[in-house]
C-alpha cells in the first residue's frame, strides 16, 4: 500500500469516480424499485377501499329496497 498521504493520480481519481457512479446506479435502481412496490401499495390500498365502499352501498341500497317493500302504502 502506498503512501497515506500521497496526493492522488488520475489513475486513482477514476477509480474514485467508477465504483462512485457504480455504487450510484445500484442507489437509482434500488429507488426506483421502491417507488414502483410503493405505487403498487397505493394501488392496492385503493381497490381494497373501492371494495368497501361498494360493498357498502350494495348492501345499503338492498336495505332501502327492502324498507320500500315493507312500507305501508301512501293515503
Amino acid at each position: 500500500m502506498g503512501d497515506p498521504n500521497a496526493p492522488p493520480t488520475k489513475g486513482d481519481l477514476e477509480s474514485l469516480r467508477t465504483k462512485v457512479d457504480e455504487k450510484l446506479e445500484v442507489l437509482r435502481t434500488e429507488a426506483g424499485h421502491q417507488h414502483d412496490d410503493l405505487k403498487e401499495t397505493v394501488r392496492d390500498s385503493q381497490t381494497e377501499m373501492l371494495k368497501a365502499f361498494y360493498n357498502f352501498a350494495e348492501s345499503n341500497n338492498k336495505r332501502l329496497a327492502q324498507n320500500e317493500v315493507n312500507a305501508p302504502p301512501a293515503a
